[in-house]
């Protein structure tokens, strides 16, 4: 029995709830974070630009597409097919709003504690927010 399979790390493990685990599983890696963050400061974007802002080459698209998809998987982006005038792309990334609760919930617990001796209760709190019902529906919207 190895120690990735004991009950009692499962069991706590389980305390998370699945959205915000798939979540931070999908912001484990540097490529995914830049993505998510080119995300939050340019809104929508094809796929073509986030290539060219990240300064992928063409041979690597098909890496970028894999990690596009682990994103959304984790709910934190969506992909829209659309024909948009004056662009060669159809297919459109922008952050959910699960993606965007995620990112403001993790921003706040950051800003506290303001006073070096402050508990930090604010990330429990946060994890439960997140795991609402309001994020579990934008989640549900977001993975449909």
């Amino acid at each position: 029995m190895g120690i990735s399979s004991n009950k009692k790390i499962e069991e706590y493990a389980k305390e998370m709830p699945w959205e915000l685990r798939r979540a931070i599983e999908a912001l484990n890696d540097d490529l995914r974070l830049a993505v998510f963050f080119v995300l939050l400061k340019h809104g929508e974007l094809s796929f073509s630009q986030i290539m060219a802002e990240l300064e992928i080459p063409r041979k690597d698209s098909s890496i970028l597409s894999h990690h596009l998809k682990i994103l959304e998987k984790g709910a934190l982006i969506k992909n829209e097919f659309a024909k948009k005038e004056g662009m060669d792309s159809h297919s459109f990334y922008d952050l959910t709003e699960f993606g965007e609760d995620v990112l403001n919930g993790l921003m706040d617990t950051l800003a506290v504690p303001r006073l070096a001796g402050e508990p930090i209760e604010p990330l429990k709190k946060l994890l439960y927010q997140v795991g609402s019902t309001v994020s579990e529906k934008a989640f549900k919207e977001a993975t449909k």
